[in-house]
């Protein structure tokens, strides 16, 4: 952005619906009108940007499958130039999309640990079910409609 003073910053969530209606082959690149189409409209500037990370995100998926709708942040300098950017993430969220749940297979196990793994195995196999064909009454044909729990089986120790 250029050292003009910010005249006005909004946050909107656009709506892209309209590029759809293009053919497949020009979904994304009618994504981008739409979008500057908007921003146009609703701030008042025919000198539209779209920051580089922006466009990227509209064309993550490819030219035929743009996104239905994003949320942006535009900003208009007082020189009526209106850039239009992906909003910044608060602290919040970008921390709660860096932590990655633990895997069981990363913790030591201790000898509590292995009563309540084989407690959850247990309990896995109780709740299992088959599938059994079952002749329907009127037609005589097998379907697939009956199901029976299977019984665990103790291991011997």
């Amino acid at each position: 952005m250029s050292d003009s003073k910010i005249e006005l910053e909004r946050m909107y969530t656009v709506p892209l619906s309209r590029a759809w209606i293009a053919p497949r082959y020009r979904r994304t690149s009618r994504a981008v009108n739409v979008l500057k189409e908007f921003a146009e409209r609703h701030m008042k500037s025919s000198e539209i940007k779209i920051d580089s990370e922006l466009n990227e995100t509209l064309w993550k998926r490819g030219i035929t499958k743009p996104p239905r709708r994003i949320t942006v942040k535009m900003t208009k300098d007082e020189d009526g130039l209106v850039t239009i950017s992906l909003p910044e993430l608060e602290e919040d969220e970008t921390e709660a999309k860096s932590v990655e749940p633990e895997k069981e297979e990363d913790k030591i196990s201790t000898g509590s640990d292995s009563s309540k793994q084989e407690e959850v195995e247990n309990s896995a196999v109780s709740q299992q079910t088959e599938t059994v064909n079952v002749p329907d009454k009127k037609t005589k044909q097998p379907s697939m409609k009956s199901t029976k729990k299977i019984k665990p089986q103790k291991k011997s120790e």
